[in-house]
């Protein structure tokens, strides 16, 4: 057969045919083998992705949550705050544009990928010494939080359209409903990821008790992030709804659906899940268990909230199938209200010590719903559209994340906890809200179906 040349295509202007015909190839390819694997499969190849998401989620986040006590702390608060405000830019610009140009698993290695540049970055701000060279290490830690931000935005993004059509596909084969089916699959994703993130952070605090430099412990994770990059190659590449259509449509994924109330209604668990981390992360960490117990504790605590949110989630899956998601996102809700009450006592009392812990536990309970439930929620909510749905999640935690971090410097610990127990009285309220919306428009739209219909009967007499 003749083969055509490269050059040749290019001369002839018919490039973009050219590319569009690889694209409609490649995409026909993805729907020939979404069509055959078996659900057996399908979930063989969710645990997969799971596991390997988990051990790089684990290993690159860490440094995270102990920037605040590993570094200088004014290094780590604008740093954290900066990761905030990248990932916000790269869930509303970044992440929907590049999911639709590269597709969903492209996009998730590319966002390991940037997510590792974050980890290494924060090794050598952390091998830099902080007293002597503070702006080096602001530096160097502002460009790895930039990074990170762009692949949490990515990353999370790609991993909801990911869990979506995992459903989607799975809804089809099995013929199962659809919001057991978020319950279960949110719950089992949950479990695993949380469970490599208690991994690490258990890890960590014990390398640095017997003496390991903080930096070697991040280089060492940063290794392994990237192994994991390596390994998710390995999975199944699904397709997106979004993928091929245009570069507007593209950026105005989540935007788009800003016109349904739904999912403002439904922000509550997420903006009250990233002021109470970010409360935790960069108040109670630097100005209670650093203090009364030692910077070692900061990540062993860290790893106690993971480990509830780990062991609830699959739980919590299982509740939320018998009692109902709304049951579920209270009880998440009321965690983070004790939390924010607590802080009361705490802030009159200098000898918590040990019992700091309960803060934790109490953060892992409300994690465990925001890591499953909530997510499962969104995908009820928003079927086809789970990469906007996902993007608008991202947005509005880290969202909260950041102007948590911004106003710790600008207010008082009893107002940032005052702001957390208001929204989560909010939370089960707007859910309440976004259920009653929802059967209110099905009706609409079943009434003028009926109208329809009766008025083709009337025609046909």
């Amino acid at each position: 057969a003749a083969q055509v040349n490269p050059w040749m295509i290019s001369q002839l202007g018919l490039g973009p045919i050219a590319r569009s015909m690889h694209t409609v190839s490649a995409r026909e390819c993805q729907e020939h083998f979404e069509e055959s694997v078996s659900a057996q499969d399908l979930r063989r190849n969710f645990l997969f992705f799971s596991v390997k998401f988990g051990i790089l989620h684990g290993v690159v986040t860490t440094p995270f949550v102990i920037a605040t006590s590993a570094l200088n702390p004014s290094v780590g608060f604008v740093g954290n705050a900066t990761l905030n405000i990248f990932t916000m830019l790269s869930t509303f610009l970044v992440a929907p544009a590049v999911i639709g140009c590269l597709g969903l698993k492209p996009s998730i290695l590319l966002g390991m990928c940037f997510y590792c540049v974050y980890a290494g970055l924060f090794a050598v701000a952390a091998w830099v010494c902080p007293v002597q060279q503070q702006l080096l290490q602001l530096a160097l830690f502002t460009v790895a939080s930039c990074s990170g931000g762009v692949a949490a935005g990515v990353l999370w993004t790609a991993q909801g359209g990911y869990f979506g059509r995992t459903v989607d596909l799975l809804v089809r084969k099995e013929g199962a409903e659809r919001s057991e089916l978020t319950s279960s699959l949110a719950g089992s994703f949950a479990f695993y990821f949380l469970g490599f993130e208690v991994t690490a952070k258990l890890l960590w605090s014990g390398l640095q008790r017997v003496g390991a430099e903080g930096w070697a412990i991040a280089a060492g994770f940063t290794l392994v992030g990237l192994l994991a990059t390596l390994l998710m190659t390995q999975a199944s590449n699904l397709s997106s709804a979004d993928q091929g259509s245009s570069w507007r449509s593209k950026v105005t994924v989540a935007t788009g659906l800003w016109s349904d109330p739904a999912v403002f209604l439904l922000s509550g668990l997420n903006l009250t899940f990233g002021f109470s981390a970010a409360f935790m992360n960069g108040y109670v960490n630097s100005k209670f268990t650093a203090v009364q117990i030692g910077p070692w504790a900061v990540p062993l605590f860290a790893a106690a909230t993971a480990l509830v949110a780990a062991l609830l989630s699959k739980v919590l899956g299982a509740v939320a199938i018998r009692a109902g998601k709304g049951f579920v996102l209270s009880l998440g809700s009321l965690g983070f209200f004790c939390i924010a009450s607590s802080f009361f006592m705490l802030d009159q009392s200098q000898g918590w010590n040990g019992w700091l812990l309960a803060l934790y536990l109490m953060q892992g309970l409300g994690r465990a719903v925001y890591e499953s439930t909530s997510k499962g929620v969104f995908a009820d909510f928003f079927p086809g559209r789970a990469v906007g749905a996902f993007a608008n999640c991202m947005l509005q935690s880290s969202s909260a994340f950041a102007m948590c971090f911004f106003l710790s410097d600008v207010l008082q610990g009893p107002e940032l906890a005052r702001i957390v127990m208001v929204l989560s009285v909010l939370t089960p309220l707007g859910y309440l809200s976004a259920v009653r919306l929802r059967a209110l428009e099905q009706q609409r739209l079943a009434a003028k179906a009926s109208g329809v219909q009766g008025g083709d009967a009337e025609r046909a007499l």
